[in-house]
């Protein structure tokens, strides 16, 4: 049966429409990574809500609200999504992703566990990289939430899930190693301070806050603490308080060498030579090579006028 040209062109019209909503689709899903047998029209919300949510994020710079209009619409893209298909592992995560942007703490709490709930359900951690990372970074999520509330123990939890699923995210093995730390577990803290360096040896402050919890684990939490506070007072020049701290942390710790050293510079600097004296001495009993200690004492002796 011949056609003619009209119905001809018409058939070749619709075959293009058809193909080209298969490579839309086909291009949704490798945009998103869309691992959900769903259906066509909430993949399409989805996208739309992402596309939305982009646009939140390029015109408002950090100023984002749940109730600023591009927010509104990427919210409720995503929200029709879930209307049609519950169950879009995807939309639930992008959805729980819009409350956290938007500082809609509650409901991205709540849309986090979805999300898990569901994602715990299939065997995609085991096939996809991507949904490893987005795994983990729901558990982050729920971590920073716990913790915020003070729940310490269940944070924790959270964080060392999210380091299970992808080792490699920085931010839940910061915060393992913060919550180590703020709860006592300093040779856990420790561990996980070196996993951050490990990862970004240029990280803010992590190599501060190793050192710190070496010193902590080797003179004491408390006692470290209360020297830290001393030199800090040092630094500012608030001699007295920076005494009183320091002599706290060798009463915690009387063979903390390096608090009777900068008790003694405090000495040496106000006038104290017989302080300083007696506290450079005590440096020298726990560290009898510490060479500054040695040629400070000598100073402190040239200046009292005695040997």
């Amino acid at each position: 049966m011949k056609l003619n040209k009209q119905t001809y062109y018409t058939i070749i019209l619709l075959l293009l429409l058809i193909v080209s909503q298969i490579f839309i689709l086909s291009g949704l899903a490798q945009q998103l990574q869309i691992s959900s047998n769903t259906q066509p029209q909430a993949i399409d919300y989805l996208q739309r809500a992402v596309n939305k949510m982009q646009e939140a994020l390029d015109t408002y710079q950090g100023a984002n609200y749940p109730g600023r209009k591009l927010w509104i619409e990427a919210i409720d893209y995503a929200q029709k999504a879930l209307y049609i298909d519950p169950n879009f592992i995807e939309a639930n995560y992008y959805l729980a992703l819009m409350y956290q942007y938007t500082n809609w703490y509650y409901r991205e709490a709540e849309q986090w566990k979805k999300y898990l709930d569901l994602i715990k359900g299939t065997d995609l951690t085991s096939t996809s990289l991507q949904v490893q990372q987005n795994l983990a970074h729901a558990y982050y999520r729920l971590g920073s939430n716990s913790y915020q509330k003070g729940d310490y123990e269940q944070s924790l939890t959270y964080f060392l899930n999210s380091i299970k699923e992808y080792p490699d995210l920085m931010d839940s093995n910061y915060w393992a190693a913060r919550v180590f730390y703020e709860t006592d577990d300093l040779e856990k803290s420790l561990f996980y301070w070196e996993r951050v360096l490990n990862l970004d040896p240029n990280y803010p402050r992590a190599q501060y806050f190793y050192d710190k919890i070496q010193a902590s684990i080797k003179y004491g939490k408390q006692a470290y603490n209360l020297y830290e506070q001393g030199y800090n007072y040092y630094e500012k020049k608030n001699f007295n308080p920076a005494i009183d701290s320091y002599r706290e942390a060798i009463h915690l710790n009387p063979r903390f060498a390096e608090a009777y050293y900068w008790l003694a510079r405090v000495y040496f600097e106000t006038g104290d030579y017989q302080q300083a004296i007696q506290n450079y001495r005590k440096v020298l009993e726990i560290e009898p090579d510490n060479a500054k200690a040695e040629y400070w004492l000598k100073e402190s002796q040239r200046q009292l006028g005695t040997k």
